[in-house]
Protein backbone atom coordinates (compact mmCIF):
# COMPACT_ATOMS: atom_id res chain seq x y z
CA UNK A 1 0.00 0.00 0.00
CA UNK A 2 1.22 3.49 -0.81
CA UNK A 3 -0.12 7.04 -0.62
CA UNK A 4 -0.01 8.43 -4.18
CA UNK A 5 -1.47 11.90 -3.72
CA UNK A 6 -2.75 14.03 -0.85
CA UNK A 7 -4.37 17.36 -1.56
CA UNK A 8 -2.85 20.38 0.15
CA UNK A 9 -6.17 22.09 0.81
CA UNK A 10 -9.24 20.52 2.43
CA UNK A 11 -12.31 19.76 0.35
CA UNK A 12 -14.48 20.69 3.33
CA UNK A 13 -14.33 21.57 7.02
CA UNK A 14 -16.59 20.56 9.86
CA UNK A 15 -17.26 23.01 12.70
CA UNK A 16 -17.13 21.97 16.34
CA UNK A 17 -16.37 23.34 19.81
CA UNK A 18 -12.90 22.92 21.25
CA UNK A 19 -11.97 23.34 24.92
CA UNK A 20 -9.30 25.93 25.71
CA UNK A 21 -7.45 26.67 28.97
CA UNK A 22 -9.61 28.32 31.59
CA UNK A 23 -12.71 26.23 30.98
CA UNK A 24 -13.85 28.16 27.91
CA UNK A 25 -14.71 26.75 24.49
CA UNK A 26 -13.92 28.12 21.05
CA UNK A 27 -15.16 27.31 17.57
CA UNK A 28 -12.76 25.16 15.57
CA UNK A 29 -12.81 23.59 12.13
CA UNK A 30 -11.86 20.00 11.35
CA UNK A 31 -10.36 19.86 7.83
CA UNK A 32 -11.31 16.99 5.51
CA UNK A 33 -8.70 16.14 2.87
CA UNK A 34 -8.83 13.93 -0.21
CA UNK A 35 -6.04 11.68 -1.39
CA UNK A 36 -5.40 8.59 -3.49
CA UNK A 37 -3.82 5.33 -2.43
CA UNK A 38 -2.58 2.22 -4.21
CA UNK A 39 -2.70 -1.31 -2.88
CA UNK A 40 -6.17 -1.33 -1.36
CA UNK A 41 -7.50 -4.89 -1.34
CA UNK A 42 -10.31 -5.98 -3.61
CA UNK A 43 -13.72 -4.94 -2.30
CA UNK A 44 -12.50 -1.79 -0.55
CA UNK A 45 -13.37 1.44 -2.35
CA UNK A 46 -11.74 3.90 0.04
CA UNK A 47 -10.00 4.35 3.38
CA UNK A 48 -10.88 7.03 5.95
CA UNK A 49 -8.27 8.03 8.55
CA UNK A 50 -8.75 10.33 11.55
CA UNK A 51 -7.33 11.01 15.00
CA UNK A 52 -7.69 13.25 18.04
CA UNK A 53 -11.35 14.13 17.56
CA UNK A 54 -11.31 15.99 20.87
CA UNK A 55 -14.28 18.26 20.36
CA UNK A 56 -17.99 18.51 20.95
CA UNK A 57 -20.97 19.45 18.81
CA UNK A 58 -24.04 20.96 20.45
CA UNK A 59 -26.70 19.58 18.16
CA UNK A 60 -29.80 17.46 18.45
CA UNK A 61 -28.56 14.65 16.25
CA UNK A 62 -30.27 11.99 14.15
CA UNK A 63 -29.19 10.14 11.02
CA UNK A 64 -32.61 9.92 9.32
CA UNK A 65 -33.42 13.01 7.26
CA UNK A 66 -29.96 14.57 7.51
CA UNK A 67 -28.80 16.25 4.33
CA UNK A 68 -26.13 18.52 2.87
CA UNK A 69 -27.40 21.53 0.95
CA UNK A 70 -25.89 23.08 -2.18
CA UNK A 71 -23.38 25.22 -0.26
CA UNK A 72 -22.05 22.25 1.72
CA UNK A 73 -23.78 22.96 5.04
CA UNK A 74 -25.12 19.96 6.93
CA UNK A 75 -28.73 20.03 8.14
CA UNK A 76 -29.92 17.68 10.86
CA UNK A 77 -33.57 17.42 12.02
CA UNK A 78 -34.40 18.50 15.55
CA UNK A 79 -36.21 15.35 16.74
CA UNK A 80 -34.06 12.54 18.06
CA UNK A 81 -34.94 8.84 17.88
CA UNK A 82 -35.81 7.09 21.12
CA UNK A 83 -33.19 4.40 20.52
CA UNK A 84 -29.87 4.68 18.74
CA UNK A 85 -26.97 2.29 19.01
CA UNK A 86 -24.34 5.00 19.22
CA UNK A 87 -26.38 7.67 21.01
CA UNK A 88 -26.66 5.93 24.36
CA UNK A 89 -25.95 7.98 27.47
CA UNK A 90 -22.25 8.60 27.98
CA UNK A 91 -21.03 8.36 31.53
CA UNK A 92 -19.61 11.61 32.87
CA UNK A 93 -21.25 13.49 29.99
CA UNK A 94 -21.32 17.26 29.96
CA UNK A 95 -23.85 19.28 31.87
CA UNK A 96 -26.83 20.65 29.89
CA UNK A 97 -26.18 23.76 27.85
CA UNK A 98 -29.43 25.38 28.92
CA UNK A 99 -30.71 25.67 25.34
CA UNK A 100 -32.31 22.23 25.12
CA UNK A 101 -29.38 20.97 23.06
CA UNK A 102 -27.14 18.09 24.04
CA UNK A 103 -23.37 17.95 23.69
CA UNK A 104 -22.34 15.14 21.36
CA UNK A 105 -18.80 14.01 20.80
CA UNK A 106 -17.40 15.32 17.53
CA UNK A 107 -16.77 11.74 16.43
CA UNK A 108 -20.43 10.81 16.96
CA UNK A 109 -21.68 13.36 14.44
CA UNK A 110 -18.77 13.38 11.98
CA UNK A 111 -19.27 9.92 10.37
CA UNK A 112 -22.72 10.74 9.00
CA UNK A 113 -21.47 14.05 7.65
CA UNK A 114 -18.58 12.34 5.88
CA UNK A 115 -20.91 9.68 4.47
CA UNK A 116 -23.17 12.40 3.09
CA UNK A 117 -20.15 14.24 1.72
CA UNK A 118 -19.11 11.09 -0.14
CA UNK A 119 -22.60 10.74 -1.58
CA UNK A 120 -22.43 14.30 -2.93
CA UNK A 121 -18.80 14.47 -4.09
CA UNK A 122 -18.05 10.83 -4.99
CA UNK A 123 -21.34 8.97 -5.62
CA UNK A 124 -19.42 6.08 -7.17
CA UNK A 125 -18.04 5.22 -3.72
CA UNK A 126 -20.16 2.76 -1.74
CA UNK A 127 -19.93 3.75 1.98
CA UNK A 128 -20.37 0.09 2.89
CA UNK A 129 -17.12 -0.64 1.01
CA UNK A 130 -15.12 1.94 2.98
CA UNK A 131 -12.76 1.14 5.85
CA UNK A 132 -11.96 3.51 8.71
CA UNK A 133 -8.74 3.91 10.72
CA UNK A 134 -9.00 5.63 14.11
CA UNK A 135 -5.74 6.64 15.78
CA UNK A 136 -7.14 7.42 19.23
CA UNK A 137 -8.14 10.29 21.52
CA UNK A 138 -11.80 10.34 20.56
CA UNK A 139 -13.27 11.83 23.75
CA UNK A 140 -13.86 15.41 24.84
CA UNK A 141 -15.82 17.29 27.50
CA UNK A 142 -17.11 20.84 27.57
CA UNK A 143 -15.03 23.08 29.79
CA UNK A 144 -12.08 20.72 30.30
CA UNK A 145 -9.14 20.65 27.93
CA UNK A 146 -7.54 17.23 27.62
CA UNK A 147 -10.45 15.40 29.27
CA UNK A 148 -10.38 11.61 29.36
CA UNK A 149 -13.41 9.39 28.95
CA UNK A 150 -15.38 6.79 27.03
CA UNK A 151 -14.74 6.72 23.23
CA UNK A 152 -17.04 3.78 22.42
CA UNK A 153 -19.90 5.90 20.96
CA UNK A 154 -17.47 7.24 18.36
CA UNK A 155 -16.43 3.75 17.31
CA UNK A 156 -20.08 2.73 16.96
CA UNK A 157 -20.94 5.83 14.95
CA UNK A 158 -18.20 5.12 12.41
CA UNK A 159 -19.24 1.45 12.37
CA UNK A 160 -22.83 2.46 11.56
CA UNK A 161 -21.75 4.73 8.70
CA UNK A 162 -19.09 2.58 6.98
CA UNK A 163 -18.05 -0.99 6.24
CA UNK A 164 -15.49 -1.62 8.97
CA UNK A 165 -13.47 0.25 11.58
CA UNK A 166 -9.97 -0.50 12.93
CA UNK A 167 -7.95 1.47 15.43
CA UNK A 168 -6.33 2.00 18.77
CA UNK A 169 -6.83 3.91 22.00
CA UNK A 170 -5.17 7.25 22.64
CA UNK A 171 -3.91 8.28 26.04
CA UNK A 172 -7.23 10.06 26.77
CA UNK A 173 -9.46 7.12 25.81
CA UNK A 174 -10.84 5.23 28.82
CA UNK A 175 -12.52 2.15 27.39
CA UNK A 176 -13.89 0.03 30.23
CA UNK A 177 -14.32 -3.76 30.17
CA UNK A 178 -17.92 -3.61 28.98
CA UNK A 179 -17.03 -1.16 26.21
CA UNK A 180 -14.09 -3.28 25.06
CA UNK A 181 -16.33 -6.34 24.97
CA UNK A 182 -18.88 -4.44 22.89
CA UNK A 183 -16.20 -3.51 20.34
CA UNK A 184 -14.55 -6.93 20.23
CA UNK A 185 -17.77 -8.82 19.55
CA UNK A 186 -18.61 -6.81 16.42
CA UNK A 187 -17.20 -8.47 13.30
CA UNK A 188 -16.87 -5.08 11.58
CA UNK A 189 -14.85 -3.50 14.40
CA UNK A 190 -11.16 -4.27 14.89
CA UNK A 191 -10.34 -2.77 18.28
CA UNK A 192 -6.61 -3.18 18.83
CA UNK A 193 -6.27 -2.70 22.58
CA UNK A 194 -3.01 -4.66 22.58
CA UNK A 195 -0.15 -4.70 20.03
CA UNK A 196 -1.45 -6.92 17.24
CA UNK A 197 -1.72 -7.44 13.48
CA UNK A 198 -5.29 -8.05 12.28
CA UNK A 199 -6.97 -8.79 8.96
CA UNK A 200 -9.54 -6.06 8.38
CA UNK A 201 -12.25 -6.89 5.87
CA UNK A 202 -15.93 -6.35 5.21
CA UNK A 203 -18.30 -8.60 7.19
CA UNK A 204 -19.35 -11.65 5.21
CA UNK A 205 -23.07 -11.03 5.75
CA UNK A 206 -22.81 -7.91 3.59
CA UNK A 207 -21.04 -9.61 0.68
CA UNK A 208 -22.22 -11.73 -2.19
CA UNK A 209 -19.34 -14.18 -1.81
CA UNK A 210 -16.12 -14.71 0.10
CA UNK A 211 -14.20 -13.56 -2.98
CA UNK A 212 -15.88 -10.14 -2.88
CA UNK A 213 -13.51 -8.77 -0.24
CA UNK A 214 -9.89 -9.31 0.62
CA UNK A 215 -8.35 -8.40 3.99
CA UNK A 216 -6.05 -5.51 4.74
CA UNK A 217 -3.28 -6.45 7.19
CA UNK A 218 -3.33 -3.72 9.82
CA UNK A 219 -0.92 -3.48 12.77
CA UNK A 220 -1.95 -1.48 15.80
CA UNK A 221 -0.15 -0.05 18.83
CA UNK A 222 -2.11 2.35 20.99
CA UNK A 223 -1.23 4.72 23.78
CA UNK A 224 2.05 6.54 24.29
CA UNK A 225 5.43 6.05 25.91
CA UNK A 226 5.13 6.96 29.57
CA UNK A 227 4.57 5.83 33.14
CA UNK A 228 2.72 2.49 33.16
CA UNK A 229 0.70 3.49 36.24
CA UNK A 230 -1.22 5.95 34.04
CA UNK A 231 -3.82 4.85 31.45
CA UNK A 232 -2.68 3.79 27.99
CA UNK A 233 1.02 4.24 28.59
CA UNK A 234 3.90 1.82 28.16
CA UNK A 235 7.52 1.99 29.35
CA UNK A 236 9.86 3.08 26.59
CA UNK A 237 11.54 -0.31 26.20
CA UNK A 238 8.28 -2.25 26.06
CA UNK A 239 6.72 0.17 23.57
CA UNK A 240 9.70 0.05 21.20
CA UNK A 241 9.95 -3.75 21.41
CA UNK A 242 6.26 -4.04 20.55
CA UNK A 243 6.69 -1.66 17.64
CA UNK A 244 9.65 -3.62 16.30
CA UNK A 245 7.75 -6.91 16.49
CA UNK A 246 4.81 -5.45 14.58
CA UNK A 247 7.06 -4.09 11.84
CA UNK A 248 8.75 -7.47 11.40
CA UNK A 249 5.36 -8.90 10.43
CA UNK A 250 5.34 -6.52 7.43
CA UNK A 251 1.77 -5.23 7.74
CA UNK A 252 0.12 -3.27 4.94
CA UNK A 253 -0.18 -0.36 7.34
CA UNK A 254 0.47 0.53 10.97
CA UNK A 255 -1.87 2.47 13.24
CA UNK A 256 -0.21 4.31 16.14
CA UNK A 257 -1.54 6.96 18.48
CA UNK A 258 1.79 8.62 19.23
CA UNK A 259 3.53 10.32 16.33
CA UNK A 260 7.26 10.03 15.59
CA UNK A 261 9.36 13.14 15.97
CA UNK A 262 11.15 14.45 12.88
CA UNK A 263 13.33 17.28 14.14
CA UNK A 264 14.79 18.40 10.81
CA UNK A 265 11.28 19.16 9.57
CA UNK A 266 10.18 20.79 12.82
CA UNK A 267 7.60 18.03 13.41
CA UNK A 268 7.07 17.28 17.09
CA UNK A 269 6.80 13.74 18.42
CA UNK A 270 8.90 10.92 19.80
CA UNK A 271 12.31 10.58 18.04
CA UNK A 272 12.68 6.95 19.18
CA UNK A 273 9.55 5.99 17.27
CA UNK A 274 11.01 7.58 14.14
CA UNK A 275 14.21 5.57 14.63
CA UNK A 276 12.27 2.32 15.00
CA UNK A 277 10.18 3.02 11.90
CA UNK A 278 13.27 3.86 9.88
CA UNK A 279 14.99 0.65 10.98
CA UNK A 280 12.01 -1.49 10.01
CA UNK A 281 10.57 -2.57 6.69
CA UNK A 282 8.52 -0.20 4.55
CA UNK A 283 4.91 0.46 5.57
CA UNK A 284 2.33 3.24 5.76
CA UNK A 285 1.91 4.68 9.26
CA UNK A 286 -1.22 6.47 10.47
CA UNK A 287 -0.84 8.39 13.73
CA UNK A 288 -1.89 11.42 15.76
CA UNK A 289 -1.32 12.78 19.28
CA UNK A 290 0.97 15.64 18.20
CA UNK A 291 -0.31 18.11 15.63
CA UNK A 292 1.67 18.59 12.42
CA UNK A 293 1.02 21.32 9.88
CA UNK A 294 2.45 18.88 7.34
CA UNK A 295 0.23 15.81 6.97
CA UNK A 296 2.43 13.43 4.96
CA UNK A 297 6.14 12.65 5.40
CA UNK A 298 8.34 9.95 3.91
CA UNK A 299 11.30 8.45 5.75
CA UNK A 300 14.57 7.33 4.17
CA UNK A 301 13.45 3.68 4.01
CA UNK A 302 10.32 4.67 2.07
CA UNK A 303 7.92 4.44 5.01
CA UNK A 304 5.16 7.02 4.72
CA UNK A 305 3.71 8.72 7.79
CA UNK A 306 0.27 10.32 7.76
CA UNK A 307 -0.41 12.45 10.85
CA UNK A 308 -4.19 12.70 11.30
CA UNK A 309 -4.26 14.76 14.50
CA UNK A 310 -7.47 16.88 14.36
CA UNK A 311 -7.90 16.02 10.66
CA UNK A 312 -9.78 13.52 8.53
CA UNK A 313 -8.52 11.98 5.29
CA UNK A 314 -10.46 10.18 2.57
CA UNK A 315 -8.15 8.03 0.44
CA UNK A 316 -9.67 6.57 -2.71
CA UNK A 317 -8.19 3.89 -4.94
CA UNK A 318 -5.54 4.65 -7.50
CA UNK A 319 -3.43 2.32 -9.60
CA UNK A 320 -1.04 3.12 -12.43
CA UNK A 321 -2.02 6.78 -12.19
CA UNK A 322 -5.74 6.17 -12.69
CA UNK A 323 -8.49 5.81 -10.12
CA UNK A 324 -9.80 2.26 -9.87
CA UNK A 325 -13.56 1.75 -10.09
CA UNK A 326 -13.86 -1.83 -8.91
Amino acid sequence: MRIITLQEHPIETFGYLNAVPGGEVQVAQLPIYLGTISGLPKGLDALIVSSDLQGIVSLPYVREGAKIDSNGDVHIPLDRPSQSQHQQTIQDQDEPTGSGEEDCLLGEVLPDYVRLLLEVEMPEIDPNRVGVMLCGDLYARRGKRGASGNPVPVWLAFRDAFGWVAGVDGNHDLTDEAGAHRLHRDAAIHYMDAPVVINASLPMDGLASSAASQPLRVAGLGGIIGRPDKPNRLPEKQYLQSLSKLLKQQPDCLVLHQSPGIAELGLMGEPLIRQALQAGSYTVVFCGHTHWQTSLVQLSNGTQIVNADSKLFIFTREQDGETEKG
